[in-house]
């Protein structure tokens, strides 16, 4: 379970950090996102399969392992069958030959109304889909994670384009409208309750907190180290980054946040599967982890931008 939480990776804080710095677009800010989404998949699938067996929900045996894999199995392809079928993307030609699937995408959802339930619409298929999990025997965040991951902007667009007084397309600003309202809740109250309810966990005894920083900066140098060496040498030998951009990657995938949180809170406070002990080293950890995201981005930047600048033509001097 420690080594779980330390595996889901930041999406939303090194995004920030990136977009602060201007490095959004960057090829290097879509190999980030890219890598640490696989990573948060990664850990879910392997957080449906662990908890049973750590709480006992499960014997601890060949073929209990494989029945709790196979269901993870199963919840994920029934996921992936949703994003591909009931969910699909606009350009999906096979669905020309079904015009009643066509009927049956997400687009039509939410746009129901013109949009005026989009907000509900969103909330409830995160809740379906978590409820999905639950009934496999999985933690709910394992589910509305999923069925984040299959929602795109162009579910958002209105079918009918509507015209302003002027005759002109006016644009659907459904999904900025959306947005706000999803983020507003997960930023101002909901998310707030969460990481109040987890930090309310935690009660600093000085003795504890001397016995485990010496595994928390261990931890921490160990994860840093090794996590800007993996990626760094993932992407300079597997898509051809020049070394500024394989270090820059490596720095963006150091964060751990809401997905870590998440699998700690199920460990230590739902179960009990984690000690104070491991709690704290955890908890110590991945704040020094978060606060090196920033700061290594930053102070790296300016070499990332040396490398990575344009070649200009030579300059050649003009002969009257």
């Amino acid at each position: 379970m420690c080594g779980l939480a330390m595996t889901a990776t930041a999406v939303s804080l090194t995004m920030v950090s990136l977009q602060s710095l201007g490095l959004q677009q960057t090829v290097v800010a879509t190999r980030i996102m890219t890598s640490a989404v696989l990573d948060d998949i990664g850990a879910l699938i392997m957080v449906a399969i662990v908890v049973p067996l750590a709480t006992g929900q499960e014997t601890l045996s060949m073929v209990s392992m494989l029945m709790t894999a196979g269901k993870a199995t199963l919840f994920f392809i029934i996921v992936t069958i949703i994003g591909i079928w009931i969910f699909p993307r606009s350009h999906a030609k096979w669905l020309k030959r079904f015009p009643l699937l066509q009927h049956l995408s997400l687009q039509t959802y939410i746009t129901f109304d013109k949009g005026r339930y989009a907000t509900l619409a969103i909330l409830l298929a995160a809740l379906l889909v978590g409820l999905l999990a639950l009934y496999f025997g999985f933690h709910p965040a394992v589910g509305a994670y999923m069925a984040g991951l299959i929602v795109r902007e162009e579910h958002f667009q209105l079918k009918t384009q509507r015209i302003d007084q002027y005759g002109q397309p006016a644009h659907s600003n459904v999904f900025a409208e959306t947005k706000r309202i999803v983020d507003n809740a997960a930023f101002s109250w909901v998310g707030p309750v969460f990481f109040v309810d987890l930090g309310a966990k935690i009660l600093f005894d000085w003795d504890l907190l001397v016995d485990v920083m010496p595994y928390a900066i261990s931890m921490t140098v160990g994860i840093a180290v090794f996590q800007v060496m993996s990626a760094g040498l993932a992407a300079r030998y597997t898509s051809g980054m020049n070394f500024a951009e394989s270090l820059m990657i490596g720095f963006g995938m150091l964060g751990r946040a809401e997905l870590a949180f998440v699998v700690i809170d199920i460990a230590y406070v739902q179960h009990g599967i984690l000690n104070r002990e491991a709690f704290f080293t955890l908890m110590i950890t991945a704040f020094f982890l978060n606060v090196l995201v920033p700061v290594t981005i930053t102070l790296w930047r300016p070499h990332y931008l040396r490398a990575t600048e344009p070649l200009q033509p030579p300059y050649e001097k003009s002969t009257p």
